[in-house]
């Protein structure tokens, strides 16, 4: 918890309480790990886990009675967060916005890295709102209090991040984003604006809180948003080794967190570690990208490799691991170590998906391909007249694109899919128990 009283008299308080926030969510217990590659993407069955004694063996079988120490300390440490931003936002509110030149700057980050918080714990647990309308939502804390904030319902819940990411857009809008900014203020507060949350961060996260409420048409519109500004585009496919391999992409996140432990950190467990730790591909991992595999992709070649080398035996998945700090090397080209947040793929395939459902093939294939075709393939568009592409095609290209960053398990949920688990050749039917994680027991200490 801040102390806030000697804290918040001056300016440095403000951009302190917000950038612990930010190392906060780098923890492994959060997007560091458990929230991206580790025990999200484990239950996405994206993770070769074998080992009965493993908290992540019970998770890929849905026995979340056996892991709640993971889910417990993500939902702690998530709510730890919003505490101190809630501590921050009644400080500077008590402040007058003309005091501090970035006041306004300070806020819309508070606010719009709140909804987020709120937003990730809402979607692991509580329903999908449009397989459940009236579902329990999670508590909103909005207030810097000890007094206990009730559960609203789920579209409640959704009502107040969709809130506070609007008054986030609106006070970048309005006060200035600073991304392509080169005068004094790119020295401070406001440099690399990739490491804040930033506007195209909110637009982005807007896109998937729609798309995720099933509202496409609202998705779709702020989708747009970030792919028609001048910032963001699709990296080459000679060039997918390097997007996010401990570094932050210079071309396709929207929003990261920068960490310079984060490449060190996945080299000692995903790479040298290896299977003992879990995080390997399962045997089965081909498969997946060898559906609508027209063409050369990239991914495939270049995120999963068997190797025999400098401290590593066997299949690893390296999207996530940085080659340069394998081999101890300096990296020839500087980057941003660090967690990516939300990239541009995302959203193209939000628009591909609005377009499809509105019955407009050529579009729906024209934003797909537009991955597609930066990842080596051939895409559905071929110019012959004739453009065949589904939800499943979208899908399928989500999981290749997303593995290691907890977003396949949400997507399953989104659409109440089953889930197949190779190892065992078990499938796990759509239910309650599978997509939602238990509330921690303590959260209701105080509510009788």
């Amino acid at each position: 918890e801040i102390k806030s009283e000697l804290m918040f008299q001056s300016v440095s308080g403000f951009k302190d309480a917000l950038i612990g926030v930010y190392l906060t969510l780098r923890d492994p217990e959060l997007y560091g790990k458990e929230a991206t590659w580790g025990f999200v993407d484990a239950i996405g069955q994206q993770t070769d886990v074998q080992d009965q004694a493993s908290a992540y063996y019970n998770a890929t079988r849905y026995n979340y009675t056996q892991t709640s120490g993971v889910s417990d300390a993500l939902w702690s440490k998530a709510f730890n967060a919003i505490v101190n931003l809630n501590n921050m936002l009644e400080n500077l509110a008590k402040h007058d916005s003309t005091k501090f030149a970035l006041y306004n700057v300070y806020k819309a980050e508070g606010l719009g890295l709140r909804a987020f918080m709120h937003f990730e714990l809402l979607r692991l647990f509580s329903e999908s709102i449009i397989q459940n309308p009236n579902a329990t939502g999670i508590p909103y804390r909005e207030n810097y209090t000890y007094q206990v904030t009730p559960f609203d319902p789920i579209s409640v819940s959704y009502d107040k991040i969709i809130r506070d990411f609007k008054e986030a857009e609106r006070l970048l809008t309005a006060h200035g984003e600073y991304f392509d900014r080169t005068d004094e203020n790119a020295g401070g507060f406001v440099k690399d604006r990739v490491i804040h949350m930033n506007l195209y961060a909110v637009q982005a996260l807007l896109a998937r809180v729609y798309w995720e409420k099933g509202d496409l048409e609202t998705a779709k519109n702020y989708a747009m948003k970030v792919i028609d500004c001048p910032f963001f585009l699709m990296e080459d496919k000679t060039n997918v080794e390097d997007i996010m391999n401990g570094v932050i992409s210079d071309k396709e996140t929207i929003w990261g967190l920068y960490s310079e432990e984060f490449p060190n950190y996945t080299r000692n467990v995903m790479y040298s570690s290896g299977g003992s730790y879990y995080y390997d591909p399962k045997p089965d991992y081909r498969d997946i990208y060898e559906v609508d595999q027209d063409g050369f992709d990239y991914r495939l070649d270049k995120w999963f490799q068997t190797l025999s080398d400098h401290g590593a035996e066997g299949l690893r998945c390296m999207k996530v691991v940085d080659r340069f700090k394998v081999r101890l090397l300096t990296r020839p080209v500087t980057k941003l170590s660090g967690i990516n947040m939300i990239r541009l793929p995302e959203l193209y395939y939000i628009v591909a998906e609005y377009y499809l459902v509105a019955d407009n093939m050529e579009m729906a294939a024209s934003y797909l391909d537009k991955v597609v075709r930066a990842r080596g393939l051939n895409g559905f568009n071929k110019g012959d007249g004739i453009v065949v592409v589904s939800r499943m095609n979208i899908n399928n290209d989500r999981r290749k694109e997303l593995v290691c960053e907890g977003q396949w398990f949400q997507i399953m949920k989104h659409y109440n899919m089953s889930i197949y688990e190779s190892i065992t050749d078990q499938t796990f039917q759509p239910s309650k128990d599978i997509y939602v994680f238990p509330i921690p027991d303590n959260e209701y200490e105080y509510r009788n």
